[in-house]
C-alpha cells in the first residue's frame, strides 16, 4: 500500500502547484511542455529500457502510449485552467469523480468483483466528491466555466481506462517505468510541437521562470503516475482506482484551505468524513 500512499501524496503537490503559478505569474502551458519533457528525462533514468531503443519502439502498446501522451498534456491543461479559474478542489473532483469510468470498463471487460461493500464505497465516493466541490460562490462566480470540468472528467476517466489496458495486458513485460516514460516522451512531443507554433505565431514567449516551474512540476508529476501504475499491478482497479481518487481529492481540498485559503464550508467537510467513510468500505469489500 505504500505505492498507493505514495502516488496520492506526489499526486496532491502536483496539483498544488497550479495554484503557485496563478500567484507567481507562470505561464501555465509552457511550465506543463517542460513538466512532461522533465518526466521523459526522469523517467529515461530509471528505465530498464530506454525510450530511444528500438526495442520500444517496436513494442505493440507504443502507439497506445502515443494516444496517452495526447490526453495526458491536454487534461492537464484543462486540469490546470479547472484550478485556476475556478478552484484547485474542484479541479481534482473533476478529474477523480471519472473513477467511475475506469472502475466500471474493469467490471464488464476484465471481471472484476463489485459486491454490495465495494459497491457502497464507490457511491459514498461520488457523494463525497459531490459536497467536496459544492461552492456556491464558486459556481455563481464561474458558472460560465462548467465546461471545464465536464472535459477533465471525461478525459480523465479515459487516461485511467488506458492506463489499465496498458497495466493488463503488457507489465511486468515491460515494467511501468518504461509505459509511463513513453506516454510522457509523447505528452512532451506534442506539447512541444504546439508551443512551437505558438511562438511562432508570437502568442507565447519563452521565459526562464516558467521553464524551471515546469522543470519542478515534472518531479513530482512522474512519481504520481509511476506509484500509480505500480500500484495497479498489485491489486485490482476496482479497489485501488476509488481509494487513489478520493485520497487526491482529501488531500488536494485540505492543503487548498491550509495554503491557499479556499472556503472550506459544511458541505466540503461532510464530504472529507464521506469520502474516509468510502476508502473504509472498498478496503474492506
Amino acid at each position: 500500500m505504500i505505492y498507493l500512499i505514495l502516488s496520492i501524496v506526489f499526486s496532491t503537490i502536483t496539483v498544488s502547484f497550479f495554484k503557485i503559478f496563478e500567484i507567481k505569474k507562470v505561464d501555465t502551458f509552457l511550465a506543463i511542455v517542460f513538466n512532461y519533457l522533465t518526466c521523459c528525462l526522469v523517467g529515461t533514468y530509471f528505465s530498464s529500457h530506454k525510450i530511444y531503443q528500438a526495442q520500444v519502439w517496436q513494442s505493440e502498446w507504443i502507439w497506445i502510449t502515443a494516444g496517452l501522451g495526447f490526453l495526458f498534456i491536454s487534461i492537464f491543461y484543462f486540469i490546470a485552467l479547472t484550478a485556476q479559474k475556478i478552484s484547485m478542489s474542484a479541479s481534482m473532483v473533476s478529474a477523480k469523480l471519472s473513477v467511475v469510468i475506469p472502475v466500471l470498463v474493469a467490471y464488464f471487460f476484465y471481471n472484476e468483483q463489485m459486491g454490495w461493500v465495494k459497491s457502497m464505497g464507490i457511491i459514498c465516493s461520488l457523494i463525497a466528491v459531490y459536497f467536496i466541490s459544492n461552492n456556491e460562490k464558486d459556481k455563481a462566480k464561474n458558472g460560465h466555466l462548467f465546461y471545464l470540468p465536464m472535459v477533465v472528467f471525461v478525459g480523465s476517466g479515459l487516461i485511467d481506462t488506458l492506463l489499465k489496458y496498458l497495466q493488463t495486458n503488457y507489465v511486468p513485460a515491460f515494467t511501468a517505468e518504461d509505459i509511463v516514460t513513453a506516454t510522457f516522451f509523447f505528452a512532451g512531443s506534442f506539447g512541444l510541437v504546439f508551443l512551437s507554433i505558438q511562438v511562432w505565431m508570437k502568442k507565447i514567449q519563452l521565459n526562464l521562470k516558467s521553464v524551471l516551474w515546469g522543470v519542478l512540476l515534472g518531479i513530482p508529476n512522474y512519481f504520481s503516475m509511476y506509484f500509480l501504475v505500480e500500484t495497479l499491478s498489485r491489486f485490482e482497479s476496482t479497489f485501488i482506482f476509488p481509494i487513489n481518487n478520493i485520497g487526491i481529492v482529501a488531500g488536494s481540498t485540505l492543503l487548498a484551505f491550509l495554503a491557499f485559503k479556499e472556503n472550506l464550508t459544511r458541505k466540503n467537510m461532510l464530504g472529507l468524513l464521506l469520502s474516509i467513510l468510502a476508502i473504509l468500505l472498498i478496503s474492506f469489500s
